[in-house]
């Protein structure tokens, strides 16, 4: 193989960033002609360790400025005497358009909500080789001679190590600060700060600087976002809504389907909140369903809270004295159910709802302390 003189490397013709380029050849003599333009560092290699790196110049090889590999091989003193090494070129311009995504979405808790949802986030990122040895001897290792390293192999190599801290990152942050994955796109900048701090101390074991690292997106897919959204607005008219709107849902489905009404009666299928079946009672006389309400709501010229004994309008189903519900009903003690009026049997458990006072022998409700005919304590 014939020994080189002159030593240079100036990139792609094309202009396309670079990372490494392995000089093609591994014999040169003392005397050589070592050329490093700007921006770039030529770092001597021997028997896999780092050795002699020279900056921007032209340099003249020779024992007294190749220290290192002069201890290692004992290079002879003056003339063009040939010897052996392997030479990298390192660019360390920094390069700022470096692409990051997560390939999979993860899963994670809406931390205001608590809706599980499958998490996607992207952005950018720069980064600046700061140690040319470390780079080389920790990450690069041992390519074929004539061979250049670009970005893509580095973007791929650090592709787990970034999304791993950065799905860590994100997590603690929104539970510290607990807001929805509706707010956050405010605090994307202090997000980006924290990731960069995270992923910054991983990156310079490898003798890298990440410069200018932020995120342009967090989100989770459209019809997840749109629930969560819809889920926002529902909390924030109120439980009250949220139970009107489960109602009118539920009667929807069952005119829908006749066959279900009659199940009504009983009760179940419902899948009604606690306290919900009775602020609904009367829509379901509509539709064949036979749930009695209290009395005091209906067929008077008022109806009495049973909270505060305030009197109300006919039909007014929330106390305008104490905002509390004038409909009530039943609790089971045994399953919690809210059954109609006038039931003595859960419509869920078969559990009895009515207590028999020992005195005059009157059926009372199960939450009465006292009989309602004769006051016997029950």
């Amino acid at each position: 193989m014939a020994l080189i003189d002159r030593i240079k490397y100036d990139g792609y013709q094309d202009g396309s960033p670079w990372l490494i380029y392995k000089c093609p050849s591994e014999e040169f003599v003392l005397g050589s002609q070592l050329i490093v333009n700007q921006g770039q560092e030529a770092l001597f290699l021997k028997g896999g360790k780092a050795l002699d790196l020279f900056g921007a110049g032209t340099h003249t090889l020779q024992t007294g400025n190749l220290p290192l590999l002069n201890k290692l091989v004992k290079l002879p003193f003056g003339g063009k005497t040939p010897f052996s090494a392997e030479i990298y070129y390192v660019n360390k311009t920094s390069r700022l358009d470096m692409n990051w995504g997560t390939q999979n979405p993860f899963q994670l808790e809406d931390p205001k909500y608590g809706l599980i949802l499958s998490i996607r986030c992207h952005g950018k990122y720069g980064m600046r080789i700061v140690d040319s040895r470390m780079f080389v001897s920790e990450l690069v290792g041992a390519i074929p001679n004539g061979t250049t390293v670009n970005y893509p192999f580095v973007a791929s190599y650090f592709s787990g190590l970034l999304t791993s801290s950065i799905k860590s990152v994100i997590s603690g942050f929104m539970i510290r600060q607990k807001i929805s994955f509706l707010e956050v796109t405010a605090y994307l900048k202090e997000l980006s700060k924290e990731c960069e701090n995270e992923i910054s101390k991983e990156f310079e074991r490898f003798g890298v600087e990440i410069v200018n690292f932020f995120i342009e997106t967090i989100s989770p897919p459209k019809d997840e976002f749109e629930k969560l959204r819809g889920y926002k607005e529902e909390l924030a008219l109120g439980n009250d809504f949220y139970r009107q709107r489960r109602s009118f849902d539920i009667l929807e489905t069952m005119a829908e389907n006749p066959a279900s009404s009659g199940m009504a009666n009983a009760g179940i299928g419902l899948g009604m909140g606690l306290g919900v079946a009775p602020a609904v009672g009367g829509m379901f006389s509509n539709i064949g369903t036979n749930i009695n309400t209290d009395p005091t709501s209906a067929g008077a010229d008022s109806a009495v809270c049973p909270h505060c004994g305030a009197k109300n309008p006919t039909g007014q189903k929330f106390c305008g004295e104490c905002g509390k519900s004038i409909v009530v009903g039943i609790v089971c003690p045994s399953c919690g159910k809210v059954n109609a009026l006038g039931q003595k049997f859960c419509g869920d458990c078969g559990t009895k709802l009515s207590k028999k006072c020992p005195s005059c022998g009157k059926d009372n409700d199960m939450n009465q302390k006292f009989c309602g005919d004769c006051g016997t304590k029950l």
